[in-house]
């Protein structure tokens, strides 16, 4: 059954937000309005070559020990309040100053993911748009999508659709056991809503920035190596969940003068948590 609202027992406003910065410090207009019309930009330069290499000894890592505890590579979500390194990576100043020139000075990061697609891999992440997951209102999140591995054209690159984000909601199937999906939801017609797929191939080290209207997903991994990235999500202070009063989340610059999001501190170590 097609579907148009994931989330029916809350009110939420989907629609694209532009970014109205006028005199971007770390990004060009030019890219700003790349941003604002097709949704999306990439690559951006942010990790030397040896800083990617510990990024990518420190995934393996947290790969090792949560695998000890039952579980699967995708199953390190939204642990920055656990693991004291993805926080750092969420505080990145580096990061952030890009983040910064799209939506403000006051920045929230409130959702982690680290996304590896193994070596023969073949599960896909079928087309979809992020606000539909997320008990968020108004939809105003940018994802940072961190390389933590090479990505080309052979190890299942994300897609993106071009200008896919200005319908607002688009509508969806629930994913079936066929669509061998890592998520729940599946967009059946994506070339109806924008331009022609465009694939995020990157270095490790440098990110894609997208908007959470965006339609995108990305095919099994069918290469003999590993393509792993760690999803960062940001949003201004204004932006609320479910929860009325207060609610978690890293006040990453500036401040939330409303005092909704209260601050989640830098973890000591990493913890990884029982597989449930």
């Amino acid at each position: 059954m097609t579907q148009t609202n994931a989330l029916p027992d809350m009110q939420r406003e989907l629609r694209f937000y532009p970014s109205t910065t006028t005199s971007p410090r770390h990004l060009s207009s030019a890219q700003v309005a790349q941003f604002n019309n097709r949704g999306y930009m990439f690559p951006l330069d942010v990790f030397t070559p040896e800083e990617a290499e510990a990024n990518r000894k420190y995934f393996e890592r947290l790969l090792e020990l949560s695998a000890a505890k039952g579980h699967s590579q995708y199953s390190i979500n939204c642990w920055h309040h656990l693991c004291g390194g993805i926080w750092d990576l969420a505080m990145e100043p580096r990061i952030l100053n890009f983040v910064e020139d799209l939506l403000g000075p006051d920045l929230v990061c409130t959702m982690t993911h680290y996304f590896a697609k193994m070596p023969g891999d073949t599960k896909q992440v079928a087309w979809h748009q992020d606000a539909s997951y997320w008990p968020l209102t108004p939809s105003k999140v940018v994802t940072v999508w961190l390389a933590i591995d090479d990505v080309d054209d052979d190890n299942g690159p994300m897609m993106f659709i071009p200008g896919s984000h200005v319908h607002g909601q688009i509508p969806f199937d629930r994913s079936t056991a066929e669509d061998n999906n890592v998520l729940n939801q599946s967009v059946r017609d994506p070339a109806n809503w924008g331009g022609a797929p465009v694939a995020v191939t990157m270095k490790a080290g440098q990110v894609s920035l997208h908007t959470d209207l965006l339609l995108h997903g990305s095919e099994p991994n069918r290469s003999q190596r590993r393509r792993c990235g760690l999803t960062l999500r940001y949003h201004p202070p204004d932006v609320r969940r479910r929860e009325p009063d207060h609610a978690p989340g890293i006040i990453c610059r500036g401040s939330d003068p409303s005092g909704y999001w209260q601050p989640v501190p830098r973890a000591d170590g990493d913890n990884i948590p029982e597989q449930r």
